[in-house]
């Protein structure tokens, strides 16, 4: 007898890069809510061939890329997989290998999204209501539903009719900024991010870090200070996208645009006072500026180890 708790609508799409085994608890909780899992090996450079082994006897789907192309190519080639096996396919789930589903997830976004068809409102995604870590971008209430701020990439369940109005993930942008920029192209095109709030997922963002000011370790009311920081190389891409995006959508998001730059900047300067790494840090986001101004896009340059 069928799940009735699995859904037969939905497929999901996980981008995996020399994933660690907790993957295997993340998709096993996919695959009891989703039609089909298909995780996506981005060109891993030292991947634990046993963790694959067993995604594929849990019942995923494995697709293989020879090289690291990015979460963008990453979910395109999944997201085309999953429709080629599926072609009824209404919706896909795009998830991170660091992230966890709740019970329901599925069926909860799957709701949201049709109350919101209900109310006459174009849905071009639909976000959990909470991301841990991150705080709750409500916009406002239309016909009753909850319509967000730009979501997270990971636990983003896209209507497969939004992606043929939308087009794919913008693959030039390589990592960072992807779903910004898929959604805002969503937006302009009156293709809303709709919420669904009773909807958590554990997700993980970063590497907390004690902070010190030179030697100086420092507190906070007693105990000791973490600041969130990600891999050196990212800084590249994070401001090098946060420019091209800006270059591409200042005029018709104004206001996205600044408080981006705004968040983006701040965060930079924090880390670079208070987290290790700083020279190397600020030299990938001078190296990303720098390309970001002469609207230079894909790979970026080739990663230093231990960056």
């Amino acid at each position: 007898m069928a799940d009735r708790s699995r859904s037969t609508l939905t497929a999901a799409v996980v981008s995996t890069f020399n994933p660690h085994r907790n993957v295997l608890e993340n998709c096993a909780a996919l695959l009891d809510q989703c039609l089909d899992v298909v995780v996506v090996d981005d060109g891993s450079t030292a991947a634990d061939e046993s963790v694959y082994a067993e995604l594929e006897a849990l019942g995923c789907t494995i697709l293989r890329l020879r090289q690291n192309s990015g979460i963008a190519a990453a979910l395109n080639s999944g997201v085309a997989l999953a429709r080629s096996r599926h072609p009824s396919l209404a919706f896909i789930l795009t998830m991170d290998q660091d992230s966890l589903v709740q019970p329901g997830f599925v069926q909860g976004l799957e709701d949201a999204a049709g109350a919101a068809t209900t109310a006459g409102l174009g849905v071009g995604m639909v976000a959990p209501g909470k991301v841990s870590g991150l705080p709750r971008r409500v916009v406002r209430t239309q016909q009753g539903v909850t319509i967000g701020d730009e979501p997270v990439q990971s636990g983003l369940l896209i209507p497969t009719s939004a992606l043929d109005a939308v087009g794919p993930f913008n693959e030039q942008l390589f990592i960072d900024g992807v779903d910004s920029e898929f959604y805002l192209r969503a937006k302009a095109r009156q293709l809303h991010c709709v919420l669904a709030l009773d909807c958590s997922l554990s997700h993980s963002l970063g590497t907390m870090v004690p902070a010190r000011l030179g030697p100086w370790p420092v507190a906070w009311r007693g105990q000791p200070l973490q600041v969130r920081t990600a891999s050196t190389w990212r800084y590249y891409f994070i401001v090098r996208n946060r420019v091209l995006l800006a270059a591409r959508f200042a005029r018709q998001e104004p206001y996205w645009t600044v408080r981006g730059l705004v968040t983006d900047l701040r965060h930079l300067a924090i880390v670079s006072i208070l987290a290790p790494g700083r020279r190397q840090r600020l030299a990938a986001a001078r190296q990303g500026l720098a390309d970001g101004l002469r609207r230079k896009s894909g790979p970026g340059p080739a990663r230093q180890p231990g960056t």
